[in-house]
């Protein structure tokens, strides 16, 4: 029976367990913080930052965030009326020249399409609205030099707000005066609330996944031009990735041969000045892990539950005696998925059914070439065996890889790092049980099972 996939799109709930006290207590901070202020959400790549920061904006707003979907959290007693939240895709813009011209824009949008605006005529609400707007569109049109296609066209009274104040001449901290009281504006019209309940939040999605020049462009057209006092940014980011991005440009710089020592330093430096403060992700460990992996193959084979209960207790077990897997929700993910292709496909009462069904999910995901060899030949488990004992080989499937140190005090492995070979631990069992040429072949057979046409497909 065909069965469930998941997919990589961002989620509302804290499936580790592991993110909703994180989240409250910056959703706090930002409740608390005087702008401006920027904040950084830093973890590896597919640890789970777009969804927490998705998590971070439904706290805040009580709705998810500009196309991602999915049931909010309900929270409507900590939603403040005079908040306006922004979604920005940094990737998105990444091949704009002025990537900052993008995020404004996007700011515009935003208030355009939140704010109540416009009366039940469908007129404008206010003429300081209608100025704030039009603030927006001049800056835009002053920063790209006049040369601005796609943009909504504002009322004759914009129009006319921007000749007056003459946009287009306006020096650095004149616009940042202009847009600061265009953005008050939007929030409010009430002088007597106070500025602390005055914000305009930012979130600024996969800046990590930019190249350089244009992350940079985008730091520092933010620094520049929206430091301000009702703005905050949150920046979910990876820092080693922007650190690697700016490490080749920060040594040119300087003209220095001693690139590994000077320009690392540099770079993070940077990313320090520009985000004032910064949370890290927590890891998920090995019981969270079997939890999330339970959790989703139940998801995955709902339609066979009573079936493969029992086989998905068994690996929620050895998830929890082994740190097989790594604490990276998007490759576990794919993981489950391979993990329930298999437990559908192909049956199994051995002794090492559970842990075989895990290698081989890993191996398909994060080890090819290790699969294909067992896909082809079942003593090519040998030489796997080999590797783990000696830690290197001359067959090309283990160059990049590395085993387990066995000598090593601290049991932590790179939660997104796939060099590291995680079941040398179970081949060294195996093998001292004498099972491992048996274990090879019953391991080709559940390949040969998972390639196999079921009946189904067969009709």
């Amino acid at each position: 029976m065909a069965h469930q996939s998941l997919n990589d799109l961002p989620v509302l709930t804290d499936d580790f367990g592991l993110y909703t006290t994180f989240v409250k207590g910056i959703a706090e901070e930002i409740r608390q913080s005087q702008a401006p202020k920027t904040i950084a959400i830093t973890g590896y790549w597919g640890s789970g930052k777009t969804s927490v920061l998705a998590q971070l904006y439904a706290q805040l707003f009580g709705e998810n965030p500009p196309s991602i979907k999915g049931e909010a959290v309900n929270n409507p007693n900590r939603v403040n009326p005079y908040y306006q939240g922004v979604w920005f895709e940094a990737w998105r813009y990444q091949h704009e020249p002025q990537p900052i011209i993008a995020l404004m824009h996007t700011m515009r949008q935003s208030f355009s399409q939140k704010r109540k605006l416009f009366d039940k005529a469908g007129k404008i609400a206010s003429v300081s609205m209608v100025a704030g707007l039009s603030v927006f569109d001049g800056v835009i049109k002053t920063l790209s030099a006049g040369m601005v296609s796609g943009l909504d066209k504002i009322q004759s009274i914009g129009d006319k707000y921007e000749k007056d104040n003459l946009l287009s001449q306006l020096s650095t901290d004149q616009i940042n005066n202009a847009l600061s009281t265009a953005i008050d504006h939007l929030l409010t019209d009430l002088a007597d609330i106070p500025n602390t309940d005055r914000k305009c939040i930012i979130f600024i999605d996969d800046l990590d996944r930019c190249d350089a020049a244009t992350a940079k462009k985008l730091l520092e057209g933010i620094k520049v031009y929206l430091n301000l006092e009702n703005c905050i940014f949150v920046i979910a980011i990876d820092p080693a990735q922007l650190e690697a991005s700016f490490k080749l440009e920060h040594a040119q710089l300087r003209n220095t041969g001693n690139i590994q020592d000077v320009s690392n330093h540099d770079a993070t430096e940077y990313l320090e000045k520009l985000c004032q403060d910064a949370h890290r992700l927590p890891i998920a460990d090995k019981n969270q892990i079997a939890e999330f992996v339970a959790n989703n193959l139940n998801k995955i084979l709902t339609n066979d539950h009573n079936k493969y209960v029992g086989i998905i207790a068994a690996i929620k077990l050895e998830l929890e005696q082994q740190n097989y897997l790594p604490a990276n929700p998007r490759r576990l993910k794919m993981i489950c998925n391979r993990l329930a292709a298999f437990i559908s496909k192909t049956n199994g009462e051995t002794q090492y059914h559970a842990q075989s069904l895990l290698f081989l999910a890993s191996a398909y995901v994060s080890y090819r070439e290790i699969y294909e060899m067992l896909s082809v030949s079942p003593e090519s488990i040998i030489d796997v065996a080999e590797f783990t004992k000696n830690g290197k080989s001359t067959i090309p499937a283990f160059k990049h890889l590395t085993s387990s140190n066995t000598e090593a005090r601290g049991a932590f492995i790179h939660p997104n790092k796939i060099t590291e070979f995680r079941f040398a631990s179970l081949l060294t069992e195996i093998e001292a049980n004498a099972n491992l040429p048996a274990w090879g072949d019953y391991l080709h057979n559940l390949i040969q099972s998972y390639n196999a046409a079921t009946p189904a497909e067969v009709e």
